[in-house]
């Protein structure tokens, strides 16, 4: 899995040993487009878990993700969310993902997971100047 229309696409696991899992396709084979709001989004994510005691379980990966692994994740109930991300949108929910005849419904539906609204309100707080970030903020 690698992109969601023109998107790249994020998932969310819970891990066998309990934690969260933040994955996305790596770009090692070329195929996807390096852009800003996926490293933001990395980025933030990276940071969080890093600082964020609320985050500590979370671990962020560039990692390939197949589509039997999506399947068995849903069917052990460690499918948490699923959302594309570009520069147009920041975050769009994915609601479901038809695989072999088979809807594979994400649990979010069509409303943003927790993860993913909290990355599309820390990327526009920054983008539109209600919170600052030492590395993306600019003075004007």
């Amino acid at each position: 899995m690698t992109e969601v229309g023109a998107m790249n696409i994020f998932f969310v696991f819970k891990t066998n040993e309990g934690k969260t899992e933040l994955v996305t396709a790596p770009l090692d084979r070329g195929d996807i487009l390096p852009g800003v709001t996926r490293r933001s989004i990395l980025d933030l994510a990276r940071n969080w878990a890093a600082t964020h005691p609320e985050h500590k379980d979370l671990e962020v990966n560039e990692r390939w993700i197949t589509m039997g692994e999506v399947k068995q994740a849903s069917d052990e109930g460690r499918l948490l969310e699923a959302f594309g991300a570009g520069t147009a949108v920041v975050i769009a929910p994915v609601k479901g993902i038809a695989y072999n005849g088979e809807e594979i419904s994400i649990p979010t539906g069509e409303k943003a997971g927790p993860l993913a609204q909290s990355v599309w309100t820390a990327l526009t707080d920054i983008q539109y100047g209600r919170s600052a970030h030492e590395s993306w903020s600019v003075k004007v």
